[in-house]
C-alpha cells in the first residue's frame, strides 16, 4: 500500500500527561501543519542524540512544522511523570512532549523501536517514517525542500510557534543536574561535573566551591578557566592536580590542569562518531557520547556509550583505540573485543580490572585490564530485565545503573532509576542496598529521598553521591548512617 494513502491514526492523548503545551493537542487541529512525532524514552542514548537534530529542525521551520515528543517508557521508573518532567527539563527540550505511559499511541502507530519518527503531512497523511537516529544535515535538506513545496502549494498554514507553552524555569541552584563526582588524593579536592551549567566544580572539603571552571555557554572552546567552554559534561576522574572530563554532548575528551588553569581537548573531533576501531591519532577519531572516564597506568579509559563500547586513550602516544565492545547492543560475555555492552555509563578500575556500569542491561560487569582481557557480569541478565532486588549475583536486580566506584574488594553502584545506593560484594557476589541511603535520616530538612541519582564515591567510609534531579551532592557516613548535603 502506498504510504501517501496511509491516514495517521488520532493521538487520543487528552488523558494523559502533556509537556511544553498549553492543552492536549490531536492531529485535526495540526491540519496545514507537518508534524514530526519523535517517539522516544529518555534513557535511550540514540534517542539523546535525536534531541539535538530536532531541535535544528524545530528553529528553521518554527512557523510550519510541529514537533510532538511521544515519550513511551522501557523502565517502570520511566513510567513516573516527574522523571519524565525532570527529563525535559534535563535536555532543555521546549516542544510538546505526551507521555505515552502505557504505549497506547506506540501500538496505534505500530512503533518497534526507540527512536523512531513519524512524518504526517498538512492534510494528515503520514509521509513517511524513520527508526534509528537520522542524519542531521539529510533530515534538514530534505524538510527545507518539503516545506518550500508545500508551501508553494499553499497547503502551510502558520503559527505552529503558537502551540508551544515551554515549562516554566526553575530557581537557579548551586548545581544543575550533576553527573559524576571525583577526588584527588593528592590534591585533597573533589570535582563535579556541574552538568546543566556546562561546567566543572572544584570543591574542598568541607564542600566549599574553589573554582567553576568553564564559562557555562554550551561550546566547546579550549583556554582559561572562564574562557573555556563544555556541553553537559558527566564523568570526571582526578588525580595530580588535573580533571580528565568525559564531555558527553560535545563528544569530546578534556583536561582540565589546575596549576595553569587551562582546558585542553585531548580526543574528539566535537562530532558524533561510529564505531571505535583500531587505533588511531585521538584527535582526529570521533567519538560518541563518553560519559565516563577511568585512569590506569597512563591510560584514559572512556565510556563511549553511543556506541556501546569501551575506548581507551593512550596519553603519551596521543591515540585513541578500541578497547571493548564490538558495536552491538547486548549482554554477552568473552574476550573483550567480542564481547557487546549496552550503554556503558559508569567506569571504576580496581583490582585488576575495569568495572562499569552497563546500563541499558541494568548490569555490572568488568574487563580484565591484563591477560585476555575477560569480560565478567556480575548483576544483569538481558536488555529487558530489570527490577529493584537485593541477592547474590544474578538473583540481585537493579534498574539503569549509571555510577559505579570501587573500594576495598566492593563496588558501590548508583541505581539510578531505583533512588539508592548498593554495594557488590566481589569475593562472595552479594548485592546489597545501603539503607541509610533510602532512609535519609538529616538534620537538615531540606533533606530528601535520591532522586536518579548519576555518581558515588566511597571515601573513608563517607558516600559522596550526585543526587542528581535534586541538584545537590549528598554526604552519608556509613558509620553513623546520617546524611548532610555536601553541596547545593
Amino acid at each position: 500500500m502506498n504510504e501517501r494513502l496511509i491516514h495517521a491514526p488520532p493521538l487520543e492523548a487528552g488523558d494523559l500527561p502533556w509537556f511544553n503545551a498549553a492543552r492536549p493537542l490531536d492531529l485535526p487541529e495540526l491540519k496545514g501543519k507537518v508534524v514530526i512525532l519523535d517517539f522516544w524514552t529518555f534513557c535511550c542514548i540514540n534517542c539523546i542524540h535525536v534531541i539535538p537534530t530536532l531541535k535544528r529542525i524545530e528553529e528553521k521551520f518554527a512557523e510550519h512544522v510541529v514537533v510532538i515528543g511521544v515519550h513511551s517508557p522501557k523502565f517502570p521508573g520511566e513510567k513516573v511523570t516527574d522523571n519524565v518532567e525532570r527529563a525535559i527539563r534535563r535536555y532543555e527540550i521546549v516542544h510538546p512532549i505526551v507521555h505515552d505511559r502505557d504505549f497506547k499511541i506506540w501500538n496505534r502507530y505500530a512503533i518497534r523501536a526507540w527512536p523512531t519518527l513519524v512524518f504526517i503531512g498538512p492534510d494528515g497523511y503520514i509521509l513517511g517514517q524513520l527508526p534509528g537516529e537520522p542524519n542531521a544535515d539529510l533530515l534538514e535538506e530534505t524538510m527545507n525542500s518539503l516545506v518550500k513545496e508545500l508551501r508553494e502549494k499553499g497547503f502551510l498554514q502558520g503559527n505552529a510557534a503558537d502551540l508551544i507553552q515551554p515549562l516554566k524555569p526553575e530557581t537557579k541552584s548551586e548545581l544543575s543536574f550533576p553527573g559524576k563526582i571525583a577526588y584527588s588524593e593528592s590534591d585533597k579536592l573533589f570535582a563535579v561535573a556541574d552538568a546543566n551549567h556546562n561546567q566543572v566544580v572544584i570543591a574542598d572539603r568541607e564542600g566549599t566551591i574553589r573554582h567553576r571552571i568553564g564559562s557555562g555557554a554550551v561550546g566547546k572552546a579550549d583556554g582559561g578557566f572562564e574562557e573555556a567552554s563544555f556541553y553537559r559534561p558527566q564523568g570526571l576522574c582526578f588525580q595530580d592536580d588535573v580533571v580528565w572530563v568525559a564531555d558527553t554532548e560535545n563528544h569530546l575528551l578534556r583536561k582540565i590542569d589546575l596549576n595553569s588553569k587551562q582546558v585542553t581537548t585531548v580526543a574528539g573531533t566535537g562530532d558524533q562518531g561510529g564505531f571505535l576501531r583500531d587505533t588511531h591519532p585521538a584527535k582526529e577519531t570521533a567519538l560518541s557520547s563518553p560519559w565516563d572516564v577511568s585512569l590506569h597506568e597512563g591510560a584514559l579509559y572512556f565510556a563511549n556509550a553511543g556506541t556501546h563500547q569501551i575506548g581507551r586513550y593512550h596519553i603519551a602516544a596521543d591515540t585513541v583505540e578500541q578497547f571493548a565492545g564490538t558495536g552491538a547492543e547486548a549482554l554477552q560475555d568473552g574476550p573483550r573485543l567480542q564481547a557487546p555492552f549496552a550503554q556503558p555509563s559508569g567506569l571504576t578500575v580496581g583490582d585488576g580490572k575495569l568495572f562499569l556500569a552497563d546500563s541499558e542491561t541494568s548490569a555490572i560487569r568488568s574487563i580484565e585490564l591484563g591477560g585476555q582481557g575477560k569480560v565478567e557480569t556480575y548483576v544483569g541478565t538481558g536488555l529487558f530485565d530489570f527490577g529493584d532486588r537485593d541477592g547474590v549475583g544474578k538473583e540481585a536486580v537493579l534498574q539503569h545503573p549509571l555510577g559505579v566506584h570501587y573500594v576495598e574488594g566492593a563496588v558501590f553502584i548508583a541505581d539510578s532509576y531505583n533512588h539508592k545506593i548498593r554495594v557488590l560484594d566481589l569475593a562472595t557476589h552479594e548485592v546489597h542496598t545501603v539503607e541509610a541511603s533510602v532512609d535519609i535520616v538529616c538534620d537538615d530538612k531540606r533533606c530528601t529521598r535520591l532522586w536518579e541519582p548519576a555518581g558515588v564515591l566511597c571515601l573513608d567510609k563517607v558516600l559522596y553521591v550526585s543526587d542528581t534531579n535534586n541538584h545537590r551532592i549528598l554526604k552519608i557516613d556509613l558509620d553513623t548512617e546520617k546524611t548532610e548535603i555536601f553541596i547545593g
